[in-house]
């Protein structure tokens, strides 16, 4: 099993010890963890700042890996939060050319500038709603490329009951030409775990999603399950290779120094 989508304490809404999820990872047989603490610039919130404290984070992984080293592949890897913000883009992309990682996860938080965890679903038109975040993040590639994967790129079903009412027909113009972007980019996507926890209990992306990702010609996937906590760390596995194989995908992938390889699913 590999879960590359991670949060400890170095990500401001996570407590928990990088010694504890590796010690779960391993007790449920995991191969491959890669850390993805978060990393954004000016995250709208009042209380979380995404502000990744890199030296203190990078000694406590190798610290970590030096005791478990030898029992599972570990590795340091970072969740980037974009913004369509000129600023935050030059911010981001100075940031991740002057640190070493070997993962880089771009994922959009945001809408507009405002926190999807914040927005009132009520307010939304949710087919206009899916359309905007979409070309949000094109926006955002077309300067940014310093990634290896978008994470949960239709995260809006996490948090928007409503986004169930969604049919991706509504918005698959501007999904087509960003998941093109990123094909042809030669980046992938992940399938997150995370979102079974939520009330929308869906995968992220779900299987349409998955499905034109690869009649398009993606083949980069990479699996996480977004844990905060310990215990949930690699959950769903299962459950992420079923879609997987039903998408019509072959293979997973997993990073190491920002370079790619495939593992067959079966």
């Amino acid at each position: 099993m590999f879960d590359y989508h991670i949060h400890s304490e170095f990500s401001d809404d996570s407590t928990e010890k990088m010694s504890n999820i590796v010690e779960e990872a391993i007790k449920k047989g995991g191969k491959k963890l890669c850390f993805t603490e978060h990393m954004e610039f000016n995250y709208p919130h009042e209380e979380l700042k995404f502000e990744l404290d890199y030296d203190a984070y990078k000694r406590e992984f190798e610290r970590i890996k030096s005791i478990y080293g030898e029992r599972i592949d570990l590795y340091m890897g970072v969740e980037m939060g974009i913004q369509a913000n000129q600023r935050e883009i030059d911010e981001t992309v100075k940031y991740a050319g002057n640190h070493d990682f070997d993962f880089i996860i771009a994922s959009a938080h945001c809408l507009e500038g405002e926190d999807l965890y914040s927005m009132n679903p009520e307010t939304q038109n949710i087919d206009e709603f899916f359309t905007r975040y979409f070309h949000e993040m094109l926006n955002v590639f077309k300067h940014y490329s310093d990634y290896d994967v978008v994470g949960h790129i239709d995260l809006i079903r996490r948090y928007f009951l409503k986004a169930h009412d969604h049919r991706l027909s509504k918005s698959q113009e501007v999904l087509r030409e960003l998941l093109s972007h990123i094909i042809n980019s030669g980046k992938g996507i992940e399938i997150n775990t995370g979102g079974l926890f939520y009330k929308s209990a869906n995968i992220n992306p779900t299987l349409d999603i998955l499905k034109l990702y690869k009649e398009m010609g993606g083949e980069i996937i990479t699996i996480g399950s977004d844990a905060h906590v310990a215990e949930r760390v690699m959950s769903n596995y299962s459950k992420a290779i079923e879609a997987l194989d039903a998408a019509g995908f072959k293979y997973v992938t997993t990073y190491s120094k920002r370079k790619k390889e495939f593992h067959k699913i079966k």
